[in-house]
């Protein structure tokens, strides 16, 4: 897998590699957009959205390595690992641009 070490939060991480790594963990992405209610984006949206589909993936993953399940590829450890640092870079972010709002 490929990652930009320059760009800072999700811009770190490929959309298709986050979908192939997806792919691996058996995680679809449109059983959580469809339970989305709120008055925000769409389905549609959602599933399009990097931020959204990285972040449940993490906790996706997150749930089968608690659970252990199963096996979870070596592959799949690595992109964890970048992908959560990237998460947080992204929240750091967010706390500077808007420095009053707690999440």
């Amino acid at each position: 897998m490929t990652y930009s070490v320059n760009a800072k939060g999700f811009a770190r991480l490929d959309f298709d590699e986050i979908k192939q790594v997806a792919a691996m963990t058996g995680f679809d992405i449109y059983v959580h957009a469809r339970k989305k209610k709120s008055c925000g984006p769409g389905c549609d949206y959602l599933v399009n959205d990097k931020r959204y589909y990285t972040l449940l993936l993490i906790k996706h993953i997150e749930t089968m390595l608690h659970a252990r399940t199963e096996d979870v590829a070596q592959e799949v450890l690595d992109w964890l690992a970048f992908a959560r640092i990237a998460a947080r870079e992204y929240a750091d972010i967010e706390r500077a641009i808007q420095p009053g709002r707690t999440r």
